[in-house]
């Protein structure tokens, strides 16, 4: 198992950065899980290695609106972590075959849920929002989490909502305005809803066929494949097998990325036709996206202050970053998007440094404890001690924080 470090830092709400990290990890008992709910007595404990404390670190009693003002190593040791979503009070981390779902809106306790799924089993995707928290399996099913007052949350196997999709789901991504949108069939269909009660209705919808009401399907040419969706304020992003960039939703500050105004269903983003991507991220209203070949980062949206980072002043066109081009021996190996800001991780062949950039145009760059700037600006980070050629490194980000995975190659 290679070795791997996680940190984090930002604005920790409700210890959803943190949490019981610093501590104990539990490994629920698989041979009690029926696959279809899990319970808390089941879980049986183990330690890690030694964490990175932070100098001031006072166990783990950390309350609301807590600020980590620098990166702080919150996971180490030979295990496969990835952060597979992070939301405003909410994060939902896999480590090994376990998933942790961390934060204050599903479960009234600081205490870490920690879940397994079925043996054979894994986390591919998380989505999430107030109403609507769970995670896709490798199998094409939908988990959901439901909260009982006079229990813990438990997680439980949607099998109609499953079935509604003949269990082919890949992602399910949530606007900030509660739309939905459902990959699945191999990545080759994209079903839009305008409303949290709509996917949930699905599953009833599919036996009447539903006619009329928000739903809206899309289909790639069978070539094709998306690989992915991701979700802002309100709209989404996709990318397809060969690198080409798809959005639609609401296109009030340009986040399209496509003249005109709204879009029912994804279309191919004009301006980076011929450009393949390897990686999108967005939040808010702005989108990046790193590029396959030549590792070039793209930008547009709005922020309140569009200097921050880049911003064209026209809807139709992305802003690319330059800042790295006189070094031709930097990569861009990582791209993700918080509320208003956009995080870069990048290596080096010569130096062999890691390394963490960032450039915000809202007040939450003061979390980092960052001025604002016109360029992306280093975090410094106990990373900057592993050489590039040995590890690999990658962000992500939520409204008001953010994860950098360290890992052995």
């Amino acid at each position: 198992m290679p070795k791997t470090w996680l940190y984090a830092v930002g604005l920790d709400i409700y210890c959803q950065l943190r949490g019981e990290f610093n501590h104990i990890h539990g490994r629920l008992d698989s041979g009690n899980c029926t696959g279809e709910t899990v319970e808390p007595d089941c879980r049986k404990k183990r330690k890690l290695s030694p964490l990175c404390e932070s100098e001031n670190d006072d166990g783990n009693q950390m309350g609301a609106g807590v600020i980590l003002g620098r990166p702080q190593c919150i996971a180490q040791g030979n295990i496969d972590v990835e952060v597979l979503w992070v939301g405003w009070s909410e994060t939902l981390v896999r480590i090994d075959q376990r998933v942790e779902l961390r934060g204050f809106r599903v479960y009234k306790t600081d205490v870490p849920r920690i879940l397994q799924l079925p043996n054979g089993v894994g986390a591919v995707s998380g989505f999430g929002w107030a109403e609507l928290l769970g995670i896709v399996d490798s199998c094409g099913q939908i988990w959901r989490f439901k909260s009982d007052p006079k229990s813990t949350t438990n997680l439980y196997l949607d099998k109609e909502l499953s079935a509604a999709f003949n269990n082919t789901v890949l992602h399910v991504a949530v606007t900030g305005s509660e739309h939905v949108a459902v990959l699945h069939d191999c990545g080759t269909s994209i079903t839009t809803f305008s409303s949290l009660l709509e996917f949930y209705a699905h599953s009833e919808a599919k036996k009447e066929e539903l006619s009329g009401g928000g739903r809206k399907q899309f289909r790639l040419d069978q070539h094709l494949q998306f690989t992915c969706i991701r979700s802002g304020e309100l709209h989404f992003v996709a990318l397809d097998s060969e690198g080409q960039v798809y959005s639609w939703g609401d296109n009030l500050h340009g986040e399209l990325l496509q003249q005109g105004g709204s879009l029912l269903h994804p279309q191919s983003v004009p301006t980076l036709e011929g450009i393949p991507m390897r990686e999108i991220a967005t939040n808010g209203f702005v989108t990046a996206c790193l590029s396959r070949d030549t590792k070039d980062v793209y930008i547009w949206g709005w922020t309140p202050d569009t200097r921050i980072i880049g911003l064209p002043n026209t809807v139709d066109i992305a802003g690319i970053v330059d800042q790295f081009d006189e070094d031709e021996d930097t990569v861009i190996e990582s791209v993700a998007v918080g509320n208003g800001f956009v995080v870069l991780a990048s290596s080096n062949s010569v130096t062999y440094e890691l390394c963490v950039w960032i450039a915000g145009g809202s007040d939450l760059t003061d979390t980092f404890g960052l001025s604002r700037s016109e360029t992306f600006v280093k975090v410094n980070g106990d990373w900057s001690g592993k050489r590039s050629d040995e590890y690999g490194i990658k962000v992500s980000c939520g409204v008001a924080s953010m994860f950098i995975r360290v890992y052995d190659k």
